[in-house]
């Protein structure tokens, strides 16, 4: 296991110093939020949709269908369960607060962290997975997530004009009909996929920076909050999904990958848009993720080990 560690310490070390960059280029002012801002609406609205679209971008084979809606499955299931625990466990207290934490809950930083991680760990087959994984979690996410944080109504249009969702629905068909994708456009989205993990990880670099690291260590909040989403959780789910039989141990170790990443940071933005605790959001999204430099590969090593 000790080996395994290792390696996949190593793959998390790599993404950090690419945080570090972001931590140090907001710092000293080369970044600024206006820059932020345009890096985020770059990585959702081109970046994301390339990365889901190029997952799917290879000849159909039956055996990839079956193991990815199984995997779709499983997925489901366990997002679900997230959300009943949840609410079991914030009932109380203040509404604004109690929103924030649920959504922590529920809601881990799959897509900035967990492609990226899962692509470095498990290859093309993990960046797939946690594709399939981005998506149901962008369902979930625009579904409960939004309607919990915002107290409206859902709405199918919100669901289906999402940049994953879109993805999927252009990539899908390349996949399903064995579609041959034009080499220029091809290559033009493989080359904008690829700016998913050094653009994602960068962007929570200059969010590390932003916060107060101090105020957000003094705030005892975030402890509970970020065990639950990276330990709790993940201890209570993994061992379930390692004994699934599933087909592909990279779906495990993938899975591994997406809950146990630290808090979405659009925990911060929706708590942001909808006046929610957007202090403990922010905080969460900052404590977790600097957490999650030793127990994201611990949980990853392990669920390997198990497989």
């Amino acid at each position: 296991m000790l080996h395994s560690f290792s390696i996949v310490f190593g793959q998390a070390l790599s993404l950090f110093i690419m945080i570090a960059v972001g931590f140090a280029m907001y710092k000293v002012k080369r970044v600024t939020d206006t820059g932020v801002s345009q890096m985020t609406d770059l990585l959702l609205y081109a970046v994301t949709p390339c990365v889901v679209f190029n997952a799917f971008n290879r000849p159909f084979d039956p055996a990839t269908a079956r193991f990815i809606a199984v995997f779709a499955a499983v997925s489901a299931a366990f997002l679900t369960f997230s959300i009943g625990v949840g609410i079991l466990l914030y009932r109380g207290g203040n509404p604004h607060s109690r929103a924030v934490l649920r959504f922590s809950a529920v809601f881990s930083n799959c897509g900035f962290m967990g492609i990226p991680l899962a692509g470095a760990v498990c290859g093309e087959k993990g960046t797939l997975y946690a594709s399939v994984f981005v998506v149901l979690f962008n369902l979930f996410q625009w579904t409960y997530g939004f309607s919990m944080m915002s107290g409206e109504k859902l709405s199918l249009k919100r669901v289906i004009v999402n940049p994953c969702v879109l993805g999927l629905l252009a990539g899908l068909p390349v996949f399903l009909l064995s579609l041959r994708v034009p080499s220029p456009v091809g290559n033009a989205v493989s080359m904008l996929a690829a700016l998913n993990s050094p653009l994602a990880m960068i962007v929570i670099g200059t969010h590390l920076a932003k916060a107060d690291l101090v105020s957000t260590l003094k705030d005892l909040r975030c402890y509970p909050a970020s065990l639950l989403r990276l330990i709790v959780l993940p201890a209570v789910i993994m061992p379930a999904v390692v004994a699934l039989p599933l087909p592909d141990n990279a779906q495990k170790v993938t899975l591994a990958v997406m809950f146990g990443a630290p808090v979405a940071a659009s925990c911060a933005l929706f708590a942001t848009k909808f006046h929610r605790d957007s202090e403990l959001a922010s905080r969460l999204v900052a404590t977790s993720t600097l957490f999650s430099m030793l127990t994201l590969p611990l949980l990853v090593s392990l669920v390997s080990a198990a497989c």
